[in-house]
């Protein structure tokens, strides 16, 4: 049986008939439609079992084909090989008969000299190389201003600059499931706290040991990240409709917010140490 070659003929000539053709070919080999939450939960997960391993490829496929819809109208040609170096893998493992073997590319392999270079032109002229202006050398850029937008949001809400016990920060991922059980905060019905867990390890994992992203995850973690980071619906509680950057959070009582955080830290940390903001982002 002759091989299929629709990841070839995007990868060889990006026009936007390959690409869709390419979008129902991942539709197609993805089998029958995930859904969101599980497409999500597979997507941040950062181990997984072998038995796992026909789930989370058609997870990624479903991903990658979402995210392909979402850049169809427009696109680069290196954001299309990227894509296709990168499902390549879990092409693999549900069609035999799709022709891969034009990938040579390492796709996580970036000498550390490179993102020295792209940080100092960074630096130096606030701007990136054109040839550097690719998932390939920004993507961990990505990750790494979606973890400081995030930190900054959650201590942004509690009001915290930074806290310690004992001498050791307090980090983020204690601050998250301390943010998403306070009371005296009314959260949009958007936000969703176990998602927002997912990505913080998902982050954390990525850029701890220097791997670089797939650009549907990304695409996912910046859907899901919005409706609290960077919300565009106004907060609508009963007859209450406020419109603000923070709209995502309402707070009625700050004095008992305050309260709330601080005894909600002492009592996990008994020894806390906290240096607070003089604004809290929220809306009141």
């Amino acid at each position: 049986m002759n091989k299929t070659t629709y990841l070839k003929s995007a990868y060889t000539n990006s026009t936007k008939e390959n690409i869709e053709l390419l979008i129902k070919y991942f539709q197609n080999i993805g089998g029958k439609t995930l859904t969101g939450i599980c497409r999500k939960q597979n997507a941040f997960k950062v181990k997984w079992k072998d038995t796992e391993d026909s789930l989370m490829s058609r997870c990624h496929i479903q991903n990658a084909s979402e995210y392909l819809l979402s850049i169809i109208g427009n696109y680069s040609e290196g954001q299309i090989k990227i894509v296709i170096a990168d499902i390549s893998k879990y092409i693999r493992n549900l069609d035999d008969n799709e022709d891969v073997s034009f990938i040579i590319l390492s796709t996580n392999t970036l000498p550390s000299a490179i993102h020295f270079n792209i940080a100092t032109i960074l630096f130096n002229s606030h701007q990136i190389r054109e040839q550097n202006q690719n998932n390939y050398n920004t993507d961990l850029l990505v990750i790494y201003s979606l973890r400081l937008s995030l930190e900054n949001r959650i201590r942004g809400l509690l009001g915290i600059d930074y806290a310690t016990s004992k001498g050791k920060n307090i980090g983020l991922n204690s601050l998250i499931k301390l943010s998403k059980e306070l009371k005296t905060v009314k959260y949009s019905k958007a936000v969703n706290w176990t998602e927002i867990e997912w990505i913080n390890i998902w982050i954390n994992h990525h850029m701890h040991r220097h791997i670089r992203p797939y650009p549907w995850v990304i695409y996912q973690a910046i859907e899901s990240l919005k409706p609290f980071v960077d919300p565009k619906e106004p907060y609508i509680f009963e007859n209450t409709v406020r419109y603000s950057f923070y709209s995502a959070t309402f707070v009625e009582n700050e004095e008992e917010f305050h309260i709330e955080i601080e005894s909600a830290l002492k009592l996990v940390y008994p020894e806390i140490a906290i240096k607070w903001l003089s604004k809290r982002e929220i809306m009141k």
